[in-house]
């Protein structure tokens, strides 16, 4: 099965703060793109994470030529056609910058996409960049399509204020491109919501193609009321795994496994599976107002 994903990196602010560094990531066969990145720092604004550092918010970089971007002709080795990265704040403060890279190719489907409604407040988003690789049709109706608040896969992440998962994409009227994304073959569609204040928020979604997956696994966990533990919302298996009855008597504490270790610390991760045979896994906390908010999951 070939991945859409083709590498992810976590950055974190150095002992002195002023740079970032590789914490962990995930180059899978990508040796050489591996060597390029591994021993690199970058400062406030430097290439694309710490331009991420800088502007507070996702971004979505298709073109690594004429850009900011430092690692052009290595990317290009290794297939990569675009990287999207975003930021892991608590209040003004960087716990890290995740970048995933995306491969190429007529035959690698998926897309991510980042919407954020005005400034003002409006209940409306609207779309700030996005990857399609060769899905034409699909980008086409994506840049003139206006979500509104609870509706379609960033309204329903807006309105609930954590992030969420939809299956079956191509078949459900909550994905407002349902008929588009059964066209192109995308399934499944996680969307996380970022939020700069109350009234101003960008979603970053992930839509994902059976044959060329972002993730085999994807997974929600939500804090209880005590915020003493985390318990599975939703999620999602290409294996076709029942999640709910998996994980409906587990509970997950501060510094439990990579789950429980991405709440202590409040950073991002790249750890390894041992439930799944040691496969890689990215687990994402999403913080708001500086409380945990929820932790995404994403099993390669």
């Amino acid at each position: 099965m070939k991945q859409f994903v083709k590498a992810i990196e976590i950055w974190v602010p150095g002992v002195n703060g002023s740079v970032l560094e590789l914490a962990s990531a995930y180059y899978g066969e990508l040796e050489d793109f591996k060597k390029a990145s591994e021993s690199m720092q970058f400062a406030y604004d430097d290439g694309l994470p710490g331009k991420t550092w800088s502007t507070g918010r996702p971004i979505v970089l298709t073109d690594l030529d004429n850009s900011y971007f430092q690692r052009a002709e290595a990317a290009h080795r290794a297939g990569i056609a675009c990287a999207v990265s975003f930021p892991v704040l608590c209040g003004d403060f960087l716990q890290a910058v995740v970048v995933l890279f995306c491969g190429s190719g007529k035959d690698v489907v998926g897309v991510m996409e980042v919407w954020q409604n005005p400034e003002d407040g409006s209940k409306e988003l609207s779309l700030v960049d996005g990857y399609y690789g060769a899905l034409e049709k699909f980008e086409f109706i994506s840049r003139r399509l206006t979500i509104m608040y609870d509706r379609g896969l960033p309204g329903v992440a807006w309105a609930k204020g954590h992030p969420v998962i939809i299956d079956n994409l191509g078949s459900t009227n909550s994905f407002l491109r349902a008929a588009k994304a059964a066209e192109a073959g995308i399934t499944t569609g996680l969307a996380i919501p970022f939020f700069n204040n109350d009234s101003h928020v960008q979603i970053l979604a992930l839509l994902s193609a059976r044959g060329t997956p972002i993730a085999r696994r994807f997974e929600i966990w939500l804090p209880d009321a005590s915020k003493e533990a985390l318990h599975f919302d939703s999620g999602q298996s290409y294996a076709g795994d029942d999640l709910g009855k998996q994980y409906e008597d587990i509970s997950i504490k501060k510094g439990e496994g990579p789950i429980g270790e991405a709440w202590l610390e409040g950073r991002p991760l790249v750890a390894q599976d041992e439930s799944d045979g040691g496969a890689a896994m990215i687990v994402l906390p999403v913080i708001r107002n500086g409380s945990l908010n929820s932790v995404v999951c994403l099993v390669l």
